[in-house]
């Protein structure tokens, strides 16, 4: 078996005295795509935000490849070549298509080109002068996405990238993940929607109550359904 990419082992998280994360474990392997399937409040989010170092309270190991994260700033994190596409997309207001998606720094050689963005995602390329806002939900998706391509980190982190998107838009972002897998990006997917999950992940690691649970095999999904369908309330 190869090494893992990422694994967190007795992951504990606080937001003030308020305790979320109560010893959360799982690995990413190289090239994998993973998702963290759990109801509203499981601590989804909170595990993508210990990773990156956002969350600053946090005890335990989270390993990316020899280093150790916890401890680390999430701008030290960054620079590891590990990206974070948050739930609200993070697009800046004020600024064009273009600015939004050049504003990054790159981190590590081999960050996806412009052009190569726009291939993922055409739309960018027609509305690169209009402001962040004036975008669809859809496109503000591609645009978080496809800002972070540029970076040059091989370790994406996405929460919740086809929340109350429609149904076509969600079908190219399932593209947009299949594609960045082929091309070795390593992918840890925060997803409520099992269904979509289904379509692009490896394996799926349930989260209750700032737990992992269970951990499902993609092969498996079909069988755990009445399972799933009793941890996600659905």
């Amino acid at each position: 078996m190869p090494e893992p990419l990422l694994a967190a082992r007795d992951l504990h998280a606080w937001y003030g005295e308020s305790h979320i994360l109560h010893g959360v474990a799982f690995e990413v392997f190289p090239g994998e795509v993973v998702t963290l399937l759990g109801r509203n409040g499981a601590g989804k989010t909170t595990t993508l935000k210990s990773i990156m170092g956002i969350v600053r309270r946090r005890t335990g190991s989270v390993r990316f490849g020899p280093r150790e994260l916890v401890g680390l700033a999430s701008n030290v994190i960054a620079r590891l070549g590990i990206a974070f596409c948050p739930e609200e997309r993070g697009i800046f207001a004020s600024l064009t298509v273009e600015e939004n998606l050049l504003l990054p720094p790159r981190v590590q050689p081999g960050g996806l080109t412009t052009t190569a963005i726009f291939e993922l995602f055409p739309n960018l390329r027609e509305r690169l002068r209009s402001p962040g806002t004036k975008l669809s939900g859809g496109e503000q998706q591609m645009l978080a996405i496809g800002r972070i391509l540029r970076t040059g980190a091989r370790l994406l982190l996405l929460d919740e990238p086809t929340e109350g998107l429609a149904p076509v838009i969600v079908q190219q972002i399932g593209r947009t993940i299949a594609r960045l897998k082929a091309e070795g990006f390593t992918i840890l997917l925060v997803e409520q929607n099992f269904h979509f999950a289904a379509t692009v992940a490896d394996r799926h690691y349930v989260v209750e109550h700032g737990r992992v649970v269970d951990l499902i095999a993609n092969a498996q999904l079909a069988a755990s359904m009445d399972k799933l369908h009793e941890y996600l309330g659905v």
